[in-house]
């Protein structure tokens, strides 16, 4: 008897191991194609020199392409940037994000659901359909942006609002904060509503209520989720791409230029594919970094 049931114990584990090896591995299958082959061959490409000209003439230059990063003017100008976007992110991502998931939370006694809708819908769409629609608000001739400057008396940027380099960044964050704010605002909302009625019922008998309320209670209970959220952000901050591309190309003058399109640039443009992986690999280092933050700090929240 025992040993019957012992079989039976084995076959039903081996039976379950083999379920999820099946159920595993086309996501394994992905991964590796996507991402752990491409990043592999990444690290490995960037000890050698070579193009889309020269693909099969790979010259082995070991650390020569991180040293000329470290030496690269326009890599430290990219980098510069995208902490800049780091910085802009935050800020009004999540913290417009969180602004407006406590209005949700207790300002608004209904529709509450129809204002999330409406906040989160922009970030269902494209990056390059935003980017492609507030190119069209920024547009000197037709755009809507120019049109309520002049229509309250004042003077748009004569170069245009992303044909100066001292603005044209900020108005690139705009955008993209209009698309993630709602993202932002829904994380923070879930960690607002898991904050006890109790709580506040006790600070508001001992006399804190409204911002004090908010200050005093509400963010330091929030700290783990605005955690989580900053590192998000932060992530998504040294990835960004379609914004940069669609809507300056990194221009102009460089203004705009973050990692992500200066590896496209070396990689298709100059050709310089062994040097597009280098900071490809910096890039990388980065994301695990931040990645590994914020897997420790989701756990924790």
């Amino acid at each position: 008897m025992n040993n019957f049931k012992k079989n039976n114990r084995s076959k039903f584990f081996a039976s379950d191991k083999f379920a999820l090896f099946i159920l595993l591995t086309p996501a394994l299958i992905f991964c590796s194609v996507f991402i752990f082959i491409p990043s592999i061959n990444a690290i490995f490409g960037s000890f050698f020199s070579f193009g889309f000209d020269s693909l099969y003439d790979w010259k082995w230059v070991g650390f020569d392409n991180y040293i000329t990063a470290s030496k690269d003017e326009f890599f430290w100008i990219a980098l510069k940037n995208n902490l800049i976007i780091v910085f802009a992110s935050i800020i009004l991502q999540v913290g417009v994000g969180t602004i407006l998931a406590a209005i949700l939370d207790r300002g608004i006694p209904y529709g509450k659901v129809i204002f999330r809708t409406i906040i989160f819908t922009p970030m269902v769409i494209s990056s390059v359909a935003v980017g492609l629609i507030w190119l069209i608000i920024y547009e000197p001739n037709i755009g809507i942006l120019n049109a309520i400057i002049k229509s309250i008396g004042l003077n748009p940027p004569t170069r245009g609002w992303l044909g100066d380099p001292n603005i044209s960044i900020w108005m690139v964050m705009i955008a993209a904060a209009w698309q993630y704010t709602g993202f932002m605002m829904v994380l923070i909302l879930a960690g607002l509503q898991g904050i006890s009625t109790e709580v506040y019922d006790a600070a508001e008998i001992d006399g804190a209520t409204g911002v004090k309320a908010f200050w005093y209670i509400t963010l330091p209970m929030l700290r783990n989720v605005l955690l989580v959220a900053i590192l998000i952000t932060t992530i998504g901050a040294f990835k960004v791409f379609e914004f940069i591309f669609v809507m300056t190309n990194g221009g102009p003058s460089n203004s705009t230029q973050v990692l992500g399109t200066y590896i496209y640039l070396q990689a298709f443009n100059l050709l310089k594919m062994g040097y597009a992986n280098a900071i490809s690999v910096v890039l990388l280092i980065i994301a695990l970094i931040l990645g590994w933050m914020q897997l420790k700090a989701s756990r924790r929240a």
